[in-house]
């Protein structure tokens, strides 16, 4: 072999080690990325979600107000998420002209985790309780807060929540 060979061979190994290094970490990101997308896609849907069939409405939102009841101060956030149980998804026949539902309730619908003033772990829970715009949407309007200061239930309903709000100096 020439020496001009020699230089071109070694020159086409250093040109194919240098494009499979460029494709090697090429195809490392793409791989991290495929990874994460795998990771944080199974923890969203990795929530636990019950189907419960009713005869009417009214029974759920019976059961709901019952167990929002049964919260007391002093739980702490991990008995209240017992208390109320995982998301649900809520079925009820067709009633006369009533069309059947099959809807999900996230439990709680909306949560806002702040701090007060003074540093303190602030958490506040709306879980659905009473419908007023049968509209399909959800709003804190339709929901009852329960605040959870310091992992521990301050207490719950809207006027203890916009009590407490004031109180406390804590603005959304």
């Amino acid at each position: 072999m020439s020496k001009k060979q020699t230089i071109y061979q070694e020159l086409s190994y250093i040109i194919d080690f240098k494009v499979f290094l460029y494709l090697g970490l090429m195809k490392r990101p793409i791989i991290f990325i495929a990874l994460i997308f795998l990771i944080f896609s199974g923890s969203l849907y990795s929530q636990e979600t019950t189907e419960k069939n009713y005869n009417t409405f009214s029974e759920f939102l019976t059961e709901q107000n019952t167990k929002i009841s049964s919260i007391e101060i002093g739980h702490s956030l991990v008995q209240v998420k017992e208390i109320m149980g995982a998301s649900i998804i809520v079925k009820v026949p067709k009633i006369g002209k009533m069309k059947p539902l099959s809807q999900l309730f996230k439990q709680p619908e909306f949560t806002k985790i702040t701090t007060d003033k003074a540093k303190n772990d602030i958490t506040i829970l709306w879980y659905f309780s009473t419908p007023k715009d049968q509209n399909g949407l959800m709003s804190k309007s339709e929901c009852t807060p329960i605040v959870i200061k310091n992992d521990s239930v301050a207490g719950k309903g809207t006027k203890f929540y916009l009590n407490f709000m004031k109180k406390e100096q804590i603005r959304f």
